[in-house]
């Protein structure tokens, strides 16, 4: 269910999406559960525990993404599309698989996303009542899919990989024209990403330029580049997460393994602590170092009332207990207006 509340926050399944809540962490779950539902819980269960906000799947109709003479026949394409056909054929989860990973997801107090890569996808996926939906950056050009799920009124979160930004400008005035809200994620669509490649400074970039949350969905095979996303203004952080990177599988090696995302969920949260609020003040702490470690203006020789301040009567000392020694140049050429011991603190009313 959405709830609009401004163009740069949404909610997904009850927990806002915006600059100003935590990073919204999905654990993308993709096909590395290789077709196995034992290993899909795992990964569920790993996502949960690590503080994931959601899991996210993908769900196919290959007749409805290939051509018939294709799918009969891979080999007349390209290797490429060979591999990736036998690897999706063999991964697909049908609505029984679907409905105990919903129930499961429900179990661990996780939420479920998926990614539909056709409209009968959607279809399945809206009986399933999905909260919200994921667009490939294979699929921000297809407008006609997206047209479809905006009809559902459902938030989106749309992956810009592999497009340009004259494509990315045509697809965001598409869907704001929809009225559906939705969010863009940076993301570079090779697997693994190169790290020098990320282009991650393109992030405040997107977000000025849009006007809507951006987010990362990483697929380099380390965590500090996500965490470093999620600094530079990353609302939502998509991440694909593995049992194992060496375990069979087209994604895996992208992925990150149960401990490095446990790890990078610490990093974010720990970072958000950090950031803290555009206002300079100081903590109890500071206060305490600043009379232990900081410096007074005391006098150095018995002071009589009338007498000039001069450089010759007052000197600066530990502890912070009297006048500041930013101070120390206005109290020159001033006349004490009292008597004062060697060694007492100059106060404030001195000065004045």
């Amino acid at each position: 269910m959405l709830i609009y509340n401004s163009k740069n926050k949404f909610e997904i399944d009850g927990t806002t999406i915006s600059s100003e809540d935590p990073c919204y962490i999905i654990a993308e779950i993709g096909i590395n559960h290789n077709g196995d539902l034992s290993i899909a819980k795992n990964l569920i269960e790993v996502a949960s525990e690590a503080g994931a906000n959601a899991v996210k799947f993908q769900k196919r109709d290959l007749e409805s993404i290939y051509q018939k003479e294709i799918l009969d026949n891979p080999t007349q394409d390209s290797q490429g599309t060979e591999i990736l056909i036998d690897v999706l054929k063999e991964v697909e989860f049908g609505e029984k698989d679907f409905l105990e990973i919903q129930r499961f997801c429900e179990e661990k107090n996780i939420t479920l996303l998926c990614t539909p890569w056709d409209i009968p996808s959607v279809d399945f996926l809206e009986k399933l009542n999905v909260p919200g939906y994921k667009i490939a950056s294979a699929d921000l050009t297809n407008l006609p899919l997206i047209s479809y799920i905006s009809n559902f009124k459902k938030p989106m979160i749309i992956s810009t990989g592999m497009s340009t930004m004259n494509e990315i400008e045509k697809t965001v005035d598409f869907v704001k024209e929809k009225q559906v809200e939705f969010s863009l994620l940076h993301c570079n669509s090779t697997y693994p990403s190169p790290v020098e490649l990320l282009n991650l400074s393109l992030i405040p970039v997107l977000r000025e330029k849009f006007d809507v949350p951006i987010g990362y969905s990483g697929h380099e095979s380390s965590v500090l580049p996500s965490l470093t996303a999620a600094n530079m203004g990353a609302v939502i952080v998509e991440r694909h997460i593995t049992l194992d990177r060496k375990m069979k599988g087209i994604d895996q090696a992208s992925s990150l393994e149960p401990d490095e995302f446990k790890k990078l969920i610490q990093n974010i949260r720990e970072s958000e602590k950090a950031r803290g609020t555009p206002v300079k003040k100081m903590t109890r702490g500071e206060v305490l170092q600043r009379e232990v470690l900081g410096k007074s203006i005391i006098c150095s020789k018995q002071i009589s009332k009338g007498d000039v301040f001069s450089e010759n009567n007052v000197e600066i000392r530990t502890p912070a207990r009297g006048l500041s020694p930013q101070y120390f140049f206005e109290l020159i050429g001033k006349n004490s207006k009292r008597d004062i011991e060697k060694g007492d603190y100059i106060q404030k009313e001195d000065l004045i």
